[in-house]
């Protein structure tokens, strides 16, 4: 009988475990001729972007200044985590500017 529950309390610790890391949610922009890929992305809050730079050099600045990558190069990658529901405008300083201008894009969080 112990043992059935040793076993049947980690079975339920696993099951949560898997249910915790699938309700976090990885997404994807990608840096390619001059623009993010997509523009514009929704998650859920908890989540995490990452943007891969597939050529030139380019950063991803927050509008708001509180966030900024250093110069990435083609193959570099950066991962920010999402956690507070909001709108993220983003940007590359050297090819796009605050406000969506040019080379920018958006983070929508929801709840």
């Amino acid at each position: 009988m112990r043992i059935k529950q040793t076993i049947t309390t980690a079975a339920i610790a696993t099951l949560l475990c898997v249910a915790s890391a699938l309700s976090q949610e990885q997404a994807k922009v990608i840096i390619s001729n001059n623009k993010f890929e997509p523009k514009a992305l929704t998650i859920k809050a908890g989540s995490e972007v990452t943007w891969e730079n597939k050529e030139g050099t380019h950063t991803v600045t927050a509008d708001d200044d509180s966030w900024t990558t250093s110069a990435l190069t083609a193959g570099k990658t950066y991962t920010r985590k999402f956690d507070k529901p909001g709108k993220y405008s983003y940007y590359c300083t050297f090819h796009g500017s605050k406000d969506g201008h040019d080379m920018s894009g958006v983070i929508n969080v929801t709840p």
